[in-house]
């Protein structure tokens, strides 16, 4: 049988080692933790995820992978689906059309500018940014009021700084096809909130990967590889780390280390609190223009976790990035403060991601393709969160996907 390196114990480098497993002998490499970014901490009696808390129900590949090794997925309770801005004030997010009109969250002018949204002809032939893409169908207050803070909760980015066609192709394509976002969601039957309801694990995200290490027939070995000299022996090497570690132990590839080194990071400093008592009661609130890009009531939607997060920094405030655990925390509880009103937690934890998320920028796509052609001159996989989606459903979905190319690559010989 083939061997098979996998250098990457993350989400993308252990689900494609569970669905290679019976194709070649594997071995994934980790330098740190078996999980990556998806890694719950554990402090007394409270569960804080290190990076990603759960997983949206609207990925069949994720939920296949779950009946398959043996784990139920835990959906998150009515709270999740209450969720604010904070803009000087809290406003509650609207879920039903009717509710937005009436709602404060923007000036009636701006929410007639969406009106318009039916009427405004689609740009197809070119790349825009996030910010292009909503000023021209929605209007610069909807950048400004919705799309900020989005942004900053999903890809710790700006509107500016992001690719539209790379961060959100789905909603790209339903512009191109039906000629209005309003009139594709109407024909899809889709509403404004996400497809899918929000899922995690009874104790966390590692609660999953440990049962997913526990259902794949490989060898784990905890080893950072510096180069890929490392690995000489094997018959083909994936790489699953993030693209700055891929763009080092690739370095002898110079033309491809330099492309990898090309995409950009934002850093994201995720601070756990916990008070006596804390409101509102929901999913969380994402801000506007706060160093605190958003806090995640954890505590309210699934069991155990008995605390919240806020997640500081992005592109929005990428100093944090060096900045010390004291100096973090201290602007974490001045915005908790400001924004909620509650002082003195009864337990603080940090961690620290310098280079925390891929940010999708402009040309994103362009890169990747380049990327991957260069990497198959020397016979080298990539993947991860870099690429192709940043979700835990985009990895496992891309792990997928790979896997299916290297079966087929290896029946074909």
């Amino acid at each position: 049988m083939q061997k098979l390196a996998i250098v990457g114990g993350g989400i993308s480098g252990l689900s494609l080692a569970y669905y290679l497993q019976n194709d070649y002998e594997i071995s994934v490499f980790e330098k740190d933790k078996w999980g990556g970014k998806a890694y719950t901490q554990k402090i007394g009696s409270y569960l804080f995820e290190e990076g990603v808390n759960g997983f949206l129900s609207n990925s069949p590949k994720t939920l296949e992978l779950c009946e398959e090794i043996g784990i139920k997925p835990l959906k998150a309770n009515e709270n999740s689906k209450i969720r604010y801005i904070y803009d000087d004030k809290l406003i509650k997010i609207p879920i039903k059309p009717v509710d937005f009109l009436f709602s404060d969250i923007m000036s009636l002018k701006g929410k007639l500018r969406i009106l318009k949204e039916f009427f405004i002809k689609p740009v197809c032939d070119r790349e825009e940014s996030v910010e292009q893409f909503a000023n021209r169908r929605l209007g610069k207050e909807f950048t400004g009021k919705m799309m900020v803070p989005m942004l900053a909760g999903i890809y710790a980015s700006t509107p500016e700084k992001t690719s539209m066609n790379a961060a959100f192709p789905k909603l790209k394509k339903i512009e191109c096809e039906y000629g209005s976002l309003f009139k594709g969601m109407i024909k899809l039957k889709r509403g404004g909130q996400p497809s899918g309801e929000l899922h995690s694990f009874e104790w966390g995200m590692s609660e999953f990967i440990d049962k997913l290490k526990e259902k794949t027939k490989a060898t784990f070995i905890q080893k950072e590889i510096k180069d890929i000299e490392d690995l000489k022996g094997f018959d083909k090497i994936i790489i699953a780390t993030e693209s700055f570690n891929a763009a080092n132990i690739l370095k002898k590839y110079d033309k491809l280390s330099s492309l990898l080194k090309k995409i950009e990071y934002n850093p994201v400093a995720i601070v756990g609190f916990d008070f006596d008592s804390i409101t509102p009661i929901s999913f969380g609130i994402l801000t506007v223009k706060e160093k605190t890009l958003g806090i995640l009531m954890d505590k309210y939607i699934f069991p155990h976790r008995n605390g919240i997060r806020l997640m500081l920094g992005g592109a929005r405030f990428p100093e944090i990035k060096d900045m010390s655990e004291e100096e973090i925390i201290e602007i974490a509880k001045n915005d908790i403060y400001k924004i909620l009103k509650n002082a003195n937690p009864k337990i603080t934890w940090i961690k620290i991601h310098k280079r925390a998320i891929a940010n999708y920028s402009l040309g994103h796509q362009d890169l990747i393709r380049e990327i991957m052609d260069e990497a198959k001159k020397f016979n080298i996989y990539l993947t991860g969160n870099a690429y192709n989606g940043v979700s835990f459903n985009d990895c496992i979905k891309n792990s997928y996907e790979l896997a299916k190319e290297l079966k087929n690559e290896k029946n074909l010989h």
